[in-house]
Parts: structure tokens; C-alpha cells; sequence
């Protein structure tokens, strides 16, 4: 109900000091009770942070049930093996939650490179694939809020369930989607293969 706060205990003097925190009224927590999930950043180098006063939103999306929890796990390609590609997952950590509902989830860090290619596909598949009921899943994953907010949503979140659907089109059709986004359709399948194997911890 007080925002969001970032703290830093320093174990020499033991002390717990404010480093920098949310504006207050922006959102209630980072799960609030409208089922967004919001992904704040500190950047005291930010004009916007005021040297690293305020917390900055870097993404929010809407997750469909409340979050009761979040838990961090490393990413498995850091662990697995000492590759090239490996070393892109170095230090990365999953954010996991799970829902009132029974629901797991997870936010993974991406490379900007791979993150551009499959928000193409993901725009691709939003208009190309029929939805249940007709329902948009872009219009359903943006932030939902009964009151008035002061911020835009960022979004900046790819949608894991509406990407996997790539996997269940004909080789045809994911060569054609995968060309009409100027890639191919290895390159894509590597990329979503990459993502469910540094997530596989169960």
C-alpha cells in the first residue's frame, strides 16, 4: 500500500538505508490487484530517476490471475555448459510466480537482438492465427487498471504462450511467417528452443 522500496543493508555498519523507490500511487505493488505484473529498474544514471530516487518502470503486462508469489532461479545455460552461447545466460536469473489459480509462470531476461526478432513474430502471429472466441491476445496481456494512472504502459513482455503456437504451424507456414519478418524459420525455432532450455528446471 506504500509503494514499491529498493533498501540496501550494509553489513559493517548494519544499517538498512533507502536507495531509491517507487512514486507513490503509480501501482501498489509490483503484482497489484488487478493482475498486472510490473518490472521496475534502478538507473540512477537516468535523467528521469532523479539520480536514482525513483524506481523507473521497464515493463508491465497482464498475467490473468492475481500473483501470490515470486521466486528466482539462474538460468540453466550459465550451469549446463561452457559454450559460447551459454555465456549470453551468465549471471541471468527467471523470475517464477505463481497464481492464485494454480497458474506458474516465469520472466526471463532477453537478449535485445532476439527480443526484436521474436516481438516480429509475435505481431505476425497476433494477426496471422485465429483466437479462441476471437479474443486479442495482445489487448488481453496489456496492463489493466480501474484507476486513473499518471504513467503509460510500457509493455516491453513477450507472450510465451502466444510465441509456442509457432511450433504447431506446418513447415510451410513457418517458413512463410518466418520470411515475411525477414528471418527463417531455423533461426526462430532456435531461438524458442534456446528459451525452453535455460528455463528447464523442472
Amino acid at each position: 500500500m506504500k509503494s514499491i522500496s529498493l533498501l540496501r543493508y550494509q553489513e559493517e555498519s548494519k544499517t538498512l538505508s533507502l536507495v531509491s523507490r517507487v512514486r507513490l500511487n503509480s501501482c501498489l505493488s509490483v503484482s497489484d490487484r488487478d493482475k498486472n505484473l510490473f518490472v521496475y529498474m534502478y538507473l540512477p544514471e537516468a535523467k528521469e530517476s532523479f539520480g536514482g530516487m525513483r524506481l523507473l518502470r521497464r515493463a508491465d503486462f497482464n498475467a490473468g490471475a492475481h500473483i501470490s508469489t515470486l521466486w528466482r532461479m539462474p538460468c540453466r545455460g550459465a550451469l549446463d555448459s561452457i559454450s559460447k552461447k551459454a555465456l549470453t545466460w551468465d549471471n541471468k536469473q527467471i523470475s517464477w510466480f505463481a497464481t492464485l489459480d494454480g497458474g506458474i509462470g516465469l520472466l526471463l531476461p532477453m537478449p535485445e537482438k532476439t527480443y526484436r526478432r521474436l516481438l516480429m513474430l509475435q505481431n505476425a502471429l497476433n494477426t496471422l492465427l485465429p483466437h479462441y472466441a476471437g479474443l486479442n491476445p495482445k489487448a488481453y496481456r496489456m496492463m489493466h487498471c480501474d484507476r486513473r494512472s499518471l504513467q503509460n504502459a510500457v509493455r516491453n513482455v513477450l507472450d510465451g504462450d502466444l510465441l509456442s503456437k509457432y511450433l504447431y504451424l506446418s513447415t510451410m507456414e513457418r517458413s512463410e511467417l518466418a520470411k515475411k519478418i525477414g528471418t527463417t524459420q531455423d533461426i526462430i525455432l532456435d531461438d524458442l528452443l534456446e528459451i525452453d532450455r535455460v528455463t528447464a528446471h523442472f
